[in-house]
C-alpha cells in the first residue's frame, strides 16, 4: 500500500523579500512566521483534517543539521520512540515494495494505544527544489486507535543562514479514540514543539553522522 503524496502541497512563500526557503517545503509562511522560525521558534497551526475528526497539526521549524542527516534520522523508524513524545515502542520491518511497516505503542493519559502504520520515504526534485519526504498512515483495524497519519517534508533553509540548516515541516493528524475532539486538538498542539525539540537532539546521535570515505 503506497501513501499518496497529496499531503504535500507545493506553494510559493508569502514573504516581502525574495524567497528565503524552497517552495518545495509545501507551506505558505508570513514574513513574521519566517522570522520566528529563523530565530529557532517552532511555529504551530491547527487546520481541518482531511476526512474530518480532530484537527491536523502543522509545525515548522529549523534544525541545525543538513536535510540528508535529518532524513536519515526520520527514516530510522525503529528508533522513533527515542524522540517522539508518548511513544514507548517502535519496531520496523521493510516490506518488498520499499515501504516500512511500523509497530508502535503510545502511553497516553487516557490509556495505552498500539497500532501498525505503513511509512514511505523518498527524495524528490533537484537543487533548491529538493524535498526529502516521509509519510505514514495507520492501517485500519490493526490497533486500538481511530486514526494516525502524518508527513515530514525537509528542505534546505537558506535565508542567509547557510545551507547546513534544515527547514522541517510536520503534518500530524491523530485521533486516539475515546477522547473529545477538543482534547485531541490540545494534545496535538502541545506535542508538536516537543517532537521538534526531541528531533533536534536525536539527529545529533553518532549513528546519523555521514559515512567517512575509506
Amino acid at each position: 500500500m503506497k501513501i499518496p503524496l497529496g499531503l504535500f502541497l507545493a506553494a510559493g512563500l508569502a514573504v516581502a523579500s525574495p524567497p528565503a526557503i524552497s517552495p518545495a517545503a509545501g507551506l505558505r509562511l508570513s514574513a513574521d512566521e519566517l522570522a520566528r522560525i529563523a530565530a529557532g521558534e517552532v511555529v504551530v497551526r491547527l487546520e481541518p483534517a482531511p476526512g474530518g475528526g480532530p484537527r491536523q497539526g502543522v509545525g515548522a521549524a529549523t534544525i541545525d543539521q543538513p536535510p540528508a542527516r535529518v532524513f536519515a534520522a526520520l527514516t530510522d523508524f525503529a528508533h522513533w520512540s527515542e524522540f517522539m513524545p508518548f511513544m514507548t515502542r517502535s519496531e520496523a520491518r521493510r516490506e518488498a515494495d520499499g515501504s516500512v511497516l511500523c509497530a508502535q505503542a503510545l502511553a497516553l493519559p487516557s490509556g495505552e494505544r498500539h497500532y501498525l502504520a505503513r511509512a514511505v520515504s523518498r527524495i524528490e526534485g533537484t537543487g533548491e527544489r529538493t524535498a526529502w519526504q516521509v509519510t505514514w498512515s495507520y492501517l485500519p483495524g490493526s490497533g486500538n486507535i481511530t486514526a494516525q497519519r502524518g508527513s515530514w517534508t525537509l528542505t534546505t533553509f537558506e535565508a542567509g543562514h547557510g545551507a547546513g540548516r534544515t527547514l522541517a515541516v510536520l503534518h500530524l493528524a491523530s485521533d486516539p479514540g475515546g477522547v473529545s475532539g477538543w482534547l485531541a486538538d490540545r494534545v496535538t498542539a502541545k506535542s508538536i514543539p516537543w517532537i521538534f525539540n526531541g528531533l533536534r537532539q536525536h539527529v545529533r546521535r553518532d549513528r546519523y553522522s555521514p559515512a567517512r570515505p575509506g
